[in-house]
């Protein structure tokens, strides 16, 4: 029916204001009327009263014409009443007849009485007929005299009255109507606002916010809503400028290997020998590629509150053994003994990720640690947290290169990097994984004294 949202709720208010107003009316009309009601049966019961004392006053003589002129008297001094009339019924012969009345207002008038048929009521009665207010009594004179008296009043609400009140009704209405309009129209402008802030948000430009200070609360809901909306939106599209930028950049170097050592193999005739080694060169490359391609992907797609909702219970000490005895060949190689002390440890995480964590932790102190060394795994707690220790015994880290140690594609110790190559992607993979869970991570080390890692887990209140 309305579109618009303010003539909407103008138009539903309006409906109920006249609902409410109708219903006051009704009730005050109601009490109106009970109240008039009550009036004119006070006033009849006065007319009636004084008619039965003027009969018994001027019948005992049969005076009628006298007591026509009192009740005439009585009409003069009651200017509401509409009519008045004493019927007489001999009680010996049976026959009634109408031997006083007046009526002020034409427009009522008694119906036919049968003394016979109809009820008798010796105490007043009071009855509606067609908006007048009747009362009606039989009064005994004596053994042989009965007589009928009744008395009519009109129920009339003043009209001045009505009107007035209907007039000021209308105004109420109106009023309130324009009232609410207005208010509803300021309430909106806030929403208008806010529309107004979304329209001049520009595509791609997620970096921008909605303002959301004095706002109405229902509306700062929805406006938090968009802006963490917007957050997402600006997460994940620098996500994908980061991975373009990265695999760009990144993939430059192995790429030009590859095609340099195939472009060299190519330009004469060579042995099985040399072309076995120029296709193991492109396989570490390709390699390299691929593990470099898999770590952006990761890192690209990895969702912080999608991967939250999927939390549950694991035990990270189990998740630790396993990764343990995983790399225990590649430890085995360089006869490196791993130590382990584990405290039982129950997390809120994703058990994929966070083995992942730990591979990439492990895997880095077994690869930068000289032949037959140790590294020693333990978990410890006090009564705020669990740490996990990762010692090992190997290069060390320089405390120039611990400041951008999380870097992407980061690498320490370049030129013995360059023997155990990586992506550098290891250490950002373990620290976005971290972030995800809550968990900090910090590291010490010293040139060709070790590295110390640190894994702090907020025990849950």
């Amino acid at each position: 029916m309305f579109k618009s949202i303010r003539l909407r709720l103008t138009f539903y208010f309006s409906l109920i204001m006249i609902f409410i107003l109708l219903g006051i009316n009704y009730l005050l009309y109601q009490n109106s009327y009970v109240n008039k009601i009550s009036n004119l049966d006070g006033s009849l019961h006065v007319v009636m009263n004084d008619m039965i004392n003027e009969i018994q006053e001027t019948m005992i003589n049969n005076n009628i014409p006298e007591l026509q002129e009192d009740i005439d008297e009585i009409n003069e001094k009651f200017t509401s009443l509409a009519s008045l009339r004493v019927i007489y019924y001999d009680l010996l012969t049976h026959s009634q007849t109408l031997i006083a009345h007046s009526f002020s207002d034409k427009r009522f008038v008694f119906k036919k009485f049968n003394f016979k048929k109809d009820n008798l009521p010796y105490e007043i009665a009071y009855e509606v007929v067609n908006n007048y207010r009747k009362a009606t009594k039989i009064f005994q004179l004596d053994d042989k005299r009965l007589f009928l008296v009744q008395a009519s009043m009109l129920i009339s609400l003043e009209e001045e009255n009505s009107l007035t009140f209907m007039s000021v009704n209308f105004i109420i209405l109106f009023f309130s109507v324009m009232g609410f309009y207005f208010l509803i129209s300021k309430t909106l402008l806030s929403v208008h606002n806010v529309v107004m802030s979304v329209n001049n948000i520009e595509a791609y430009d997620y970096t921008r916010r909605v303002n959301n200070t004095n706002l109405p609360t229902e509306i700062k809901e929805l406006v938090d809503t968009f802006n963490k909306l917007l957050v997402r939106h600006e997460e994940s599209f620098s996500k994908i400028s980061q991975f373009s930028s990265d695999a760009s950049h990144e993939l430059k170097t192995p790429l030009t290997s590859i095609r340099g050592e195939l472009e060299v193999g190519l330009r004469r005739e060579r042995d099985l020998q040399e072309y076995q080694n120029i296709l193991k060169k492109s396989l570490s490359k390709i390699i390299e590629i691929q593990d470099l391609i898999d770590g952006l992907l990761f890192l690209a797609k990895t969702d912080k509150l999608e991967m939250q909702s999927s939390f549950e219970e694991i035990y990270f000490d189990e998740i630790i053994s396993e990764c343990v005895e995983d790399l225990k060949v590649l430890a085995n190689k360089k006869n490196i003994s791993i130590n382990i002390s584990l405290l039982p440890l129950t997390v809120k995480g994703n058990y994929q990720l966070l083995k992942i964590a730990g591979i990439n932790l492990l895997k880095n102190a077994i690869i930068y640690s000289d032949k037959e060394k140790e590294i020693e795994i333990k978990i410890e707690e006090n009564n705020f947290e669990f740490i996990i220790f990762l010692q090992d015994q190997g290069l060390g880290i320089s405390k120039e290169d611990l400041d951008s140690i999380f870097t992407r594609f980061y690498r320490v110790n370049k030129i013995k990097s360059k023997v155990n190559a990586g992506t550098g992607l290891g250490l950002s993979i373990v620290k976005t994984i971290l972030d995800i869970h809550g968990f900090e991570i910090s590291i010490d080390s010293k040139n060709h004294k070790g590295t110390l890692v640190k894994i702090f887990i907020k025990k849950e209140i």
